[in-house]
């Protein structure tokens, strides 16, 4: 079937990596933001400065070093995302599987801070503060980020196996091929090539069955010819006739 060749499934490998980076690119965007909005713009003027300092307090214990790790994880799924369409290219199975490392740590990652934020909500109740919308935007991103990564590794093992098979596949076919060939080299070492004459044949059958593994010495065909005049003139000579002694 032409839908399931390797050109196809490299091509849905590439799809499949575009699709990883713009994954990445999310979580570097939205971390990055998040980070940059809530840590230099994270008290307005008319805010009190105890609720101020209780904010800010928060938002380092919960959030700041999950900004941290997903700028991290944007950059390191992007270097991910071109080694992965690069081993695609080259066609290296074992090296398209290091990808699975980067799935399972970003699922992780997001799994242990919804965890972690779960449990802690109750945690600053004691402070005078706020609850703010960026403790939402966190959770849903975080589910999010979470289920898109699920859904992209699901798709990934079923292209990596196929990508993996057909190389496999592609390798033992070339392999057959070339052993057919120096099969077929080896049956037809003896026999001379199409359009060669007698002198030619018995040259390359004492060649091949020489013990020694040296060619024999070849007369080039002007030497040969220059023999045969040379018999002829010796022919041609009167004295090369004996006389009959005969009565």
């Amino acid at each position: 079937m032409t839908c399931c060749t390797l050109r196809c499934v490299i091509k849905c490998g590439i799809f499949l990596a575009a699709l990883d980076i713009i994954h990445a690119v999310t979580s570097f965007g939205f971390y990055g933001y998040q980070y940059i909005i809530e840590m230099w713009y994270l008290c307005p003027i008319d805010l009190a400065v105890e609720k101020c300092h209780n904010k800010i307090y928060i938002f380092e214990q919960m959030f700041e070093m999950r900004c941290y790790i997903g700028v991290g994880e944007g950059i390191a799924g992007i270097f991910c995302c071109a080694i992965y369409i690069l081993a695609l290219v080259k066609r290296k199975p074992s090296l398209t599987w290091l990808w699975l490392i980067k799935s399972f740590a970003v699922i992780g990652v997001n799994i242990y801070y919804l965890s972690n934020w779960v449990i802690r909500q109750g945690r600053y109740d004691h402070l005078e503060w706020e609850k703010q919308t960026y403790e939402d935007e966190f959770i849903w991103a975080a589910e999010g980020l979470t289920l898109a990564q699920i859904l992209i590794m699901l798709f990934y093992c079923l292209i990596g196996g196929l990508f993996t098979y057909k190389v496999v596949e592609e390798k033992r076919a070339s392999r057959r091929s070339l052993r057919s060939r120096r099969k077929w080299n080896s049956h037809d070492a003896t026999a001379p090539p199409m359009g060669y004459d007698d002198e030619e044949a018995q040259y390359l059958n004492q060649a091949l069955t020489n013990s020694e593994k040296t060619l024999p010495v070849r007369a080039s065909k002007q030497s040969l010819a220059a023999a045969s005049q040379h018999s002829m003139t010796e022919l041609d000579r009167p004295d090369s006739y004996k006389h009959s002694t005969g009565v």
